[in-house]
């Protein structure tokens, strides 16, 4: 159990890549330590973690829809001269992507390890998303959603941060063949409820007429603008609620995530919208509730004045390809054009608004 506590504390040290550390006995090159401590915040850095899990990924891949977890060595080197070895637990997660992607993403459980960080406490697991089958398109889905998270959290504070993971994979059910891809960590919703002093909202019935009107504006907005219609408040599908100090008298703030379905990210799974008459993903439609003009205006207004903050984001990201980048750039602008049209809230917004 001691040395499985060392794992986290070492996993919030390593996801962060930097802050205050320090390890136990670190003399010649390949030294596993059986101590980490840190009191750093494992999503606050954006430099790539480098991680390895060997696990049987050809089990892992058959039993995925069980819902079980399952063993998986975690590795991670930090440098030449230090690394850290630990067993855990993982399984797969997503209705739909354990159904379609070969390597669906999946739960990292660290319940029992004991932790003694600050920012770790009482968490219990973090999500991973991963490439969903092989090639290069899927790693590219991954970036790509990655990058529409941190899109989000230019825009709203009240948000999931996410960690860029460099993973590689050891398949011990096939000969320990490895594989190498992409992937992010979501961070849990327990950390986002503890940063803003709020409180997690588990009741699933809450309508969108309950939570407070700028932030759904944001989040209707914000969904309209990658071109996501994959989600519900009411049913929570794809957003977390969370309550802050005064929601008892201002309402609930809704917190969005899974952005695959988006047509900014545009994987070949995503299906429009359903019965909304959608021929594909890139099409916008705005499934917000109905508000005077000038809510809408507020909305609109918050995010032209984080314009170029957002279209920086995806410019400077130095892991996708010219043509990647070319096309999530165009797709973004062309809302911020149209949103500029005197007729957009009228045409665009209160056509489908509920």
């Amino acid at each position: 159990m001691k040395a499985f506590t060392a794992y986290l504390f070492f996993l919030v040290c390593f996801l962060v890549g930097s802050g205050s550390m320090q390890a136990q006995d670190v003399p010649g090159p390949d030294h596993v330590v059986d101590t980490i401590n840190t009191s750093a915040d494992i999503f606050e850095d954006s430099l790539p973690l480098e991680i390895t899990l060997t696990l049987d990924l050809k089990l892992f891949q058959k039993e995925k829809f069980k819902g079980e977890y399952m063993p998986v060595k975690f590795h991670y080197r930090f440098n030449d001269s230090l690394s850290l070895e630990k067993t855990m637990r993982m399984k797969a997660r997503g209705n739909f992507r354990r159904q379609y992607c070969s390597l669906p993403p999946f739960w990292l459980n660290i319940r029992k390890a004991d932790i003694q960080n600050q920012h770790l406490q009482n968490v219990n697991r973090i999500k991973v998303v991963t490439h969903c089958s092989g090639g290069k398109a899927s790693a590219d889905y991954v970036l790509k959603e990655y990058l529409t998270y941190k899109v989000y959290n230019i825009i709203s504070p009240v948000s999931f941060r996410v960690r860029l993971v460099k993973m590689r994979y050891i398949d011990t059910g096939r000969k320990n063949k490895m594989t190498e891809s992409w992937a992010f960590m979501i961070e849990p919703e327990e950390l986002v409820a503890r940063r803003h002093d709020a409180l997690v909202i588990k009741k699933d019935d809450i309508p969108m007429a309950y939570t407070v009107p700028e932030e759904m504006d944001l989040v209707a907005l914000f969904m309209y603008m990658i071109g996501n219609a994959d989600y519900s408040i009411t049913g929570r599908h794809n957003a977390k609620l969370l309550g802050f100090p005064d929601f008892g008298s201002r309402g609930y703030t809704p917190v969005p995530y899974d952005f695959d379905y988006s047509g900014l990210v545009n994987a070949s799974y995503a299906i429009p919208g359903e019965d909304l008459g959608l021929q594909s993903v890139r099409e916008r439609y705005y499934l917000g509730p109905c508000r005077e003009d000038q809510a809408y205006q507020l909305a609109i207004d918050h995010l032209a004045e984080h314009r170029e903050e957002i279209l920086d984001v995806i410019q400077d990201f130095p892991h996708i390809n010219d043509k990647i980048r070319k096309d999530m750039i165009g797709y973004l602008e062309s809302y911020f054009t149209g949103a500029e049209g005197s007729n957009f809230i009228q045409f665009n917004l209160k056509s489908t608004c509920r």
